[in-house]
C-alpha cells in the first residue's frame, strides 16, 4: 500500500501541470510513496500529452486517467477516489504545487497524532520557485480532540480550519466509511465532501506550517466560472444536496446545532454575499425559494447558540423578512452590499 494518494485534477493546464507533477514527484517522502492520479477532464491543450509523459516517467507513481468527456472538477476527483488506494488522500489543483517536505511532514504528523485529517497552511504565489524552502511561521501547531459539540465549534468557526480540500490530508478508511464524495456538474463542489468530514472527525492536527502553493489563476476555471450568471447557484446547488446527504446519514438526529449554523452561513448568506458584490443579479422568484427552503429545513435558525454570537444574525433576519413579492429587488442587494461592508462572511 502507498503511504498517500494524491489526486489532481486537470482541465486545460498546459502551462502549469509540469511545475505541479514536478512538486509531486520531487517530494521528499519519495515518489515510490506516493499515487498520484492525474485525471485529464477532456482538455483543449496539451494537457494530456504532457500527463502522459510525467506517466512514462514515473511508472510506478503516477497514473494517467483521461476522460472522455468534460464533467469539471467534482466529478473528476470523485473518478480518482474510486482508484486510491494509498494509507491516505490529498488533492492538488493542477496550476498549485507543494514544497519539497510538504508531504514527509504532514504524513509524519497524521501517523502519529493518529489524526483522521491534517490541516496545513497555504501561501500565494504569483510564480514558481523550485528553490523555495520557506514554510515555518513561527505558530505552534495543535492537536484537537473532538468530543463534543464545543469542541466542533471550536474547530468549525474559530478559523482553524476552511471548507476548500486542498489543505488537507485524510486517512483514507476515515473517507471511505463516511462514503465522502464531491457535488458534480457545479464549480463549487467542495462542501459535500469537506463539511461532513468536519462534522465527523474526531482527532484533527493543523500543522501549521506554509507547505501548499496557490497560485492565484486568474484564468482558471474557478475565476472564470463565479463570474457567469448560469453558476449563480452553484453553492446554493451544493450545500442543498449536503442537507439531504446530513439529513440521511444522521447527521442532524446527533447534532443539529452546527450543521444548523454552517447551512444558514453557507446556503443563504454566502450564496448572496459572493454574488451580488461580483454583479451577479437574483431575481425575486430565486430569492422567494431559498428563503423557503430554510425556513422548511431550519425554522428556529434565529434560536442557534452559534449564529446568536454573530453579527451577521441581524442580516440573515433582514434578508429572511424581504418580500419578494412586494419589495424592489435592489433594496435587497442594497441590503447584502449593507452585509458584506459591515459583516462579511463569518466563517
Amino acid at each position: 500500500m502507498k503511504k498517500v494518494s494524491v489526486i489532481v485534477p486537470c482541465y486545460n493546464a498546459g502551462r502549469y501541470i509540469d511545475r505541479c507533477m514536478e512538486s509531486l514527484t520531487g517530494q521528499t517522502i519519495g515518489a515510490d510513496s506516493l499515487e498520484i492520479f492525474a485525471v485529464d477532464d477532456l482538455s483543449q491543450d496539451d494537457t494530456r500529452e504532457r500527463i502522459s509523459g510525467w506517466e512514462k516517467r514515473f511508472p510506478e507513481s503516477v497514473a494517467f486517467i483521461p476522460l472522455d468527456k468534460h464533467v469539471m472538477q467534482g466529478a473528476a476527483r470523485n473518478i480518482a477516489l474510486g482508484y486510491a488506494g494509498g494509507e491516505y488522500v490529498m488533492f492538488l489543483d493542477s496550476d498549485d504545487w507543494l514544497l519539497p517536505e510538504a508531504v514527509e511532514h504532514i504524513y509524519e504528523k497524521a501517523v502519529k497524532s493518529g489524526a483522521e485529517i491534517v490541516g496545513y497552511l497555504s501561501r500565494n504565489a504569483a510564480e514558481y520557485d523550485p528553490g523555495d524552502r520557506e514554510y515555518e511561521t513561527g505558530i505552534k501547531n495543535e492537536f484537537l480532540k473532538i468530543t463534543d459539540t464545543v469542541d466542533r465549534i471550536k474547530l468549525l468557526f474559530s478559523g482553524r480550519t476552511m471548507r476548500g480540500c486542498w489543505d488537507k490530508l485524510y486517512k483514507r478508511s476515515f473517507v471511505s466509511g463516511l462514503n465522502l464524495r464531491y457535488a458534480e456538474g457545479v464549480f463549487d463542489e467542495e462542501s459535500l465532501f469537506t463539511i461532513p468530514a468536519f462534522l465527523s472527525v474526531k482527532r484533527y492536527y493543523l500543522l501549521n506550517e506554509e507547505l501548499h502553493r496557490y497560485y492565484e489563476n486568474h484564468e482558471s476555471t474557478v475565476f472564470s466560472l463565479v463570474k457567469k450568471t448560469e453558476h449563480r447557484d452553484d453553492n446554493a446547488k451544493t450545500w442543498y444536496e449536503l442537507y439531504h446527504f446530513l439529513k440521511d446519514g444522521g447527521y442532524l438526529d446527533r447534532d443539529r446545532v452546527v450543521p444548523e449554523a454552517l447551512f444558514i452561513q453557507n446556503y443563504f448568506n454566502r450564496s448572496f454575499l459572493n454574488n451580488i458584490p461580483r454583479g451577479l443579479r437574483y431575481d425575486a422568484t430565486t430569492v422567494k425559494n431559498m428563503q423557503d427552503t430554510v425556513k422548511a429545513f431550519f425554522p428556529d435558525y434565529e434560536k442557534n447558540p452559534v449564529l446568536m454570537q454573530m453579527r451577521s444574525l441581524e442580516y440573515t433576519r433582514r434578508l429572511m423578512a424581504f418580500d419578494t413579492d412586494k419589495g424592489d429587488m435592489g433594496a435587497f442587494e442594497d441590503i447584502v452590499k449593507e452585509f458584506a461592508l459591515n459583516v462579511g462572511n463569518e466563517l
